[in-house]
């Protein structure tokens, strides 16, 4: 919760822009699957830091952030990878993330997971969609 808020601290100091903030949605990991699916488009579910996930499970806080109408050296001023805080963005064009998250839908291999992935495609077309 901590590294949430110094986040939002540095996110309001940063002084970044309205569209950069209009045109990114951050995500969960899982939100694209489980790793088996979504290490197809945003990696393994290890700090990307790692050259292979630990011995013992864990619960790794990995962030997507998907993006439109904003470069990425934009978003990655604002969402950077810091291994000493464990903070480890992913990034992902909307355009990339929707064709992705169709065909996922489209394969429907375990209905679930299909709902998860309609429900992370309905956020982001309703958050980041052609209206804006």
């Amino acid at each position: 919760m901590l590294r949430i808020l110094i986040l939002v601290c540095f996110l309001l100091a940063s002084g970044c822009s309205d569209d950069t903030r209009k045109n990114t949605v951050v995500l969960n990991y899982n939100d694209f699957g489980p790793q088996v699916i979504a290490s197809e488009i945003i990696g393994m579910e290890w700090w990307q830091w790692q050259d292979h996930g630990e011995s013992r499970p864990r619960d790794y806080d990995i962030k997507v952030v998907v993006y439109r109408k904003v470069a990425l050296d934009e978003i990655k001023k604002i969402y950077f990878i810091n291994p000493d805080q464990e903070q480890d963005y992913r990034y992902l064009k909307y355009e990339a993330a929707i064709i992705f998250l169709d065909k996922k839908i489209e394969d429907n291999v375990i209905d679930e997971v299909t709902i998860r992935l309609q429900k992370t495609r309905d956020f982001l077309t309703e958050k980041l969609g052609d209206k804006n």
